[in-house]
């Protein structure tokens, strides 16, 4: 898949890698959608794994590959798996994934690695710059949620999915590979990645997470980012000390952050009742 890149790697591909199957995109379609274009390749073509693979992993084990998908086919229960991704200068990027009320995070993200994760165990998701799932689990939860475009959760999401159906998730450190991390997302800003990942994790647990979670969610962490953005606080989190000189411009922010879910919110509700309907309710 090539997302309307321009720094020739598509001429080289053609030219050094004929057999390869390439669709290329004539603009940036996002993660999920360009993704979902190559799964459907990958499923019509008989595949009974697919891989997502980002663009900046660097590779440094031969078998990389074979050792991912023995893991992945070692139980029926397993759906998806994930690897151990450090940044280049050794430091932990991604060993397995945490998904809280609050929001997700990479267990380990920036701590030097000390063998602390070294063995193989079940998560709540892993990245998808690095992912390896089942065809079958695919044809039974579908592809990745469209929603989330351009960028951010819809690895979680897929995950959390395959665990709504009873698979399970799993971590390996064995491969380890390198994630040049951001590389492409850097064009962004971070101004505009921030407000992305706000709006898709709003996205996110409006799908996922039960109504009284919900609303402790909403009452909790949205009231106060909303009162963040009028109100500036001491660093204790003390009584407010002043208004806002930008607090308009903050509000706008936020409330764009929930507009996509708001207008989507019937879709969501019918995703939801299609969840929840599997009768899993996950100890999240």
């Amino acid at each position: 898949m090539d997302n309307s890149s321009s720094d020739g790697s598509v001429e080289m591909l053609q030219e050094n890698f004929p057999q390869v199957q390439l669709i290329r995109n004539t603009e940036n379609m996002g993660f999920s959608i360009a993704n979902n274009q190559g799964i459907k390749v990958a499923l019509a073509n008989g595949a009974e794994q697919v891989l997502l693979l980002n663009n900046d992993i660097e590779i440094t084990d031969s078998k990389w590959l074979e050792t991912l998908s023995s893991v992945l086919e070692s139980d029926p229960e397993v759906g998806v798996v994930g690897c151990k991704l450090l940044y280049i200068d050794g430091r932990i990027q991604h060993v397995g994934g945490v998904i809280e009320l609050w929001g997700a995070y990479h267990r380990g993200e920036g701590e030097k690695d000390r063998g602390q994760y070294d063995k193989t165990e079940y998560v709540d998701y892993v990245t998808g710059a690095v992912l390896l799932i089942k065809s079958k689990v695919i044809r039974e939860i579908g592809l990745l949620d469209e929603g989330f475009t351009p960028i951010y959760w819809e690895d979680c999401d897929w995950c959390l999915r395959a665990r709504f159906y009873g698979y399970k998730i799993v971590y390996t450190p064995k491969p380890t590979l390198i994630h040049h991390c951001g590389v492409d997302t850097a064009k962004m800003g971070g101004p505009k990645k921030s407000f992305i990942s706000r709006k898709n994790a709003i996205r996110f647990f409006l799908l996922n997470f039960q109504v009284k979670d919900i609303v402790k969610r909403i009452i909790t962490l949205e009231t106060k980012a909303a009162l963040a953005c009028i109100f500036s606080y001491n660093r204790n989190g003390a009584l407010p000390i002043a208004l806002r000189k930008d607090a308009a411009i903050r509000m706008e922010l936020f409330l764009n952050e929930w507009l996509p879910s708001v207008k989507n919110l019937k879709s969501i509700i019918s995703l939801r009742q299609q969840r929840f309907a599997l009768g899993a309710k996950l100890d999240l």
